[in-house]
């Protein structure tokens, strides 16, 4: 397993396991899903995520269309809509977690781990899994009829 260290983090990863696992995965949580705010998501995805996260993904062996979850969690007074969802990779967190480790941030991006991950999937049964989550305010940049 190959370290990456980032303000707060040490965490472990197998890039080549994580690409194996998502491989297995036949499709995201917002591609499967066909409510308009996970549709804006996945049609919009390659804008909003901010080219240090893509280059970690890219890291870390995770395609930017592998989420496990994307939650809509409404739109803010400011007209952004604030998103959360996660990421699965094969790996450990050896230094940081959630609680107290400080979130890293790219203007109203921000990303962070843990080691309790959630919704699982076949692909990764018996694999140590790391969650990645994000938190997002972003813009409704579809063409579908905006969510409230």
């Amino acid at each position: 397993m190959d370290q990456i260290e980032l303000p707060g983090w040490r965490i472990e990863y197998d890039r080549s396991a994580t690409v194996a696992m998502l491989a297995r995965m036949p499709t995201s949580g917002p591609d499967s899903c066909h409510c308009a705010p996970c549709k804006n998501w996945a049609a919009t995805r390659r804008n909003i995520l901010p080219v240090e996260f893509q280059a970690l993904l890219e890291e870390l062996g995770i395609p930017l269309d592998r989420e496990i979850e994307i939650i809509h969690f409404g739109r803010l007074e400011s007209g952004q809509h604030f998103y959360g969802g996660w990421y699965h990779f094969v790996g450990h967190v050896l230094e940081g977690e959630q609680e107290l480790a400080p979130h890293l941030r790219v203007d109203s991006f921000a990303w962070f781990f843990h080691a309790k991950p959630a919704l699982l999937t076949d692909a990764s049964a018996g694999l140590p899994i790391v969650q990645l989550e994000i938190e997002a305010e972003i813009p409704w940049l579809s063409n579908l009829p905006e969510a409230s």
